[in-house]
């Protein structure tokens, strides 16, 4: 791919932000596949200092953001490094690239938030979101999890002005025809804000029923 094709790309799929440019691309069974290179390859050993030399590369896939509707993904050619400090204990590393995606993460950063906003905002299914990505259910649901813990539960002040809470039970069964099944109980906060309640006794509504 020229340079001039690879701006053209880089621009319209914003993969600028990634870090990485476009060097390539393809279109297989009703996927996108993009193969990228990183903008800048710094061979500093982040724990000592020192420059380390190339050893290889390696590649990287991650999905991405769909584009036109069809699933993403990125093939990125990522340099390993060693580094001969005999001081150092990193001998091998990898180029890591934090406008990427996480250690091991399977999905970019971008595709992360492009998830949970699909699942929070537009109320869309945990199937319908594994469709459009062409990834796994539990891959979804577990990240979608993941995330929400370290956004709220993680956070010690995220009970902070709870004062009222609901509690349920829902049966819950995945699989048709599978006769195992369990329970879970479910804790909604229904405080309501100073300006929501005000607004409800004027009404004569309750807060439970605006916050179910």
């Amino acid at each position: 791919m020229n340079a001039t094709a690879s701006l053209l790309a880089d621009t319209i799929c914003r993969t600028v932000e990634l870090g990485v440019t476009i060097t390539d691309a393809a279109v297989l069974d009703d996927q996108t596949h993009l193969f990228c290179s990183p903008v800048q390859a710094d061979p500093t050993c982040l724990d000592c200092g020192e420059q380390a030399r190339l050893r290889d590369h390696v590649e990287r896939r991650l999905t991405d953001l769909p584009i036109v509707g069809h699933p993403t993904k990125l093939h990125v050619r990522l340099p390993r490094f060693v580094c001969d400090n005999p001081a150092c204990e990193t001998k091998i590393f990898q180029l890591r690239l934090p406008k990427l995606a996480e250690d091991r993460a399977k999905t970019t950063f971008r595709c992360t938030r492009w998830i949970l906003q699909r699942l929070a905002i537009d109320r869309t299914s945990v199937a319908a979101v594994a469709k459009a990505l062409d990834v796994g259910w539990d891959l979804v649901n577990d990240l979608a999890l993941s995330k929400i813990r370290d956004m709220v539960y993680d956070q010690p002040d995220h009970l902070d002005g709870v004062r009222i809470l609901g509690v349920d039970e829902h049966k819950w069964k995945h699989v048709r025809g599978d006769g195992t099944s369990s329970f879970v109980t479910v804790l909604v906060d229904l405080t309501p804000s100073p300006v929501v309640g005000h607004d409800l006794r004027a009404f004569g509504e309750g807060p439970d029923r605006l916050a179910r």
